[in-house]
């Protein structure tokens, strides 16, 4: 066998060179992941927050509502006819002696009347005049029909 001294040289294939430059894309997309990161976490921490809020709001609601059921059985206990008769027995009042009724012939307020009571609001029935009683239903079909 036979021994050659010499090296072999290894030629190896040469890429053609192109100025592609791997820096900065991976800066680029770095950026672009970093970006995306805040963003996702801006978003988790704003749903986070309104969800706190709402949990809040709904405790709050739920209080409203106890306290609103609780005035409500303090206006019925206040309201009561047996704890009115005590304040005014304790305020010495008693019924009245004679009943005075006042009529009057002024229209009531124009415009809104949501700020009246309904008891005091006017009725679209027309009003019997003193002393003369309120036909009843029946005479008032009565004088509408064609043959009266």
């Amino acid at each position: 066998m036979a021994i050659l001294n010499r090296t072999i040289s290894r030629t190896e294939a040469k890429l053609p060179v192109t100025s592609f430059k791997l820096g900065p894309w991976l800066l680029a997309l770095g950026a672009v992941i970093a970006v995306v990161a805040v963003l996702q976490l801006m978003q988790t921490s704003r749903a986070t927050t309104t969800s706190f809020k709402i949990t809040q709001m709904e405790q709050q609601k739920l209080e409203l509502e106890t306290s609103i059921s609780q005035l409500n059985v303090q206006v019925a206990q206040l309201s009561s006819l047996a704890r009115i008769q005590q304040e005014a027995k304790r305020l010495g009042l008693g019924p009245p002696a004679a009943r005075e009724t006042v009529e009057v012939s002024v229209p009531g307020p124009s415009g809104d009347s949501s700020m009246l009571p309904a008891r005091f609001l006017p009725t679209n029935q027309t009003t019997a005049k003193a002393g003369e009683p309120k036909p009843s239903w029946w005479e008032s079909l009565l004088k509408r029909l064609p043959f009266h």
